[in-house]
């Protein structure tokens, strides 16, 4: 059989498992805001390694190529979210409330604990998130919209939540040496939007 194709149910699934699997990255640009439901109940908490022209990488913790090379891992805070803007993509399509992962570090993750204290959970009302600045001047404020307190969040036909535990779980380190070694990635975020995608 050709190497561009194969046969069968168990060959489908290899197929789908080599392809890896693809998320979407939430992120704001300089000076942008938008409207998001967060669809979690609690974050997914992870240490992740940058790595430039390459994305981010979930620490494995032992036995991290990444941490042995002097790359420090930083904490993150993971959470689905319905992305509520439009946008067009490079063919012309418009999409709009799209689930996406969001990032969050420690700072907005306390900003977000703290709307909770006040107003509830954080996946039972939808809030608009504004970024200011860039580079290590960023900063972000969020508004709760406070008609939407306590309105169940619906997703668009063909929206589902992100596995949180699949598509973060970190690399093998042979994976990760390999794409230390400029081999490209199986698994990576959609590059349509974010200038820095996602690995896991």
């Amino acid at each position: 059989m050709s190497k561009w194709q194969s046969l069968g149910w168990d060959e489908a699934e290899e197929q789908v498992k080599s392809t890896g699997t693809f998320t979407r990255d939430f992120f704001l640009k300089e000076n942008e805001e938008a409207t998001i439901r967060i669809l979690d109940a609690e974050p997914f908490n992870i240490r992740d390694h940058f790595v430039m022209g390459k994305g981010w990488f979930t620490c494995s913790v032992e036995d991290c190529p990444l941490c042995e090379r002097g790359n420090k891992p930083t904490s993150h805070f993971v959470f689905n979210v319905l992305d509520k803007r439009e946008w067009t993509d490079k063919a012309g399509a418009t999409h709009s409330n799209e689930v996406k992962l969001w990032r969050v570090g420690v700072k907005l993750l306390r900003l977000l604990g703290k709307k909770q204290a006040r107003k509830g959970p954080v996946n039972t009302y939808d809030i608009t998130v504004s970024r200011l600045g860039s580079g290590t001047n960023t900063t972000y404020d969020i508004d709760i919209e406070d008609s939407t307190i306590g309105s169940e969040a619906e997703l668009p036909e063909g929206q589902e939540l992100y596995d949180r535990d699949e598509v973060l779980q970190p690399k093998s380190r042979s994976e990760l040496l390999g794409i230390l070694a400029g081999e490209t990635p199986a698994d990576s975020h959609s590059a349509e939007e974010s200038p820095v995608p996602w690995k896991r």
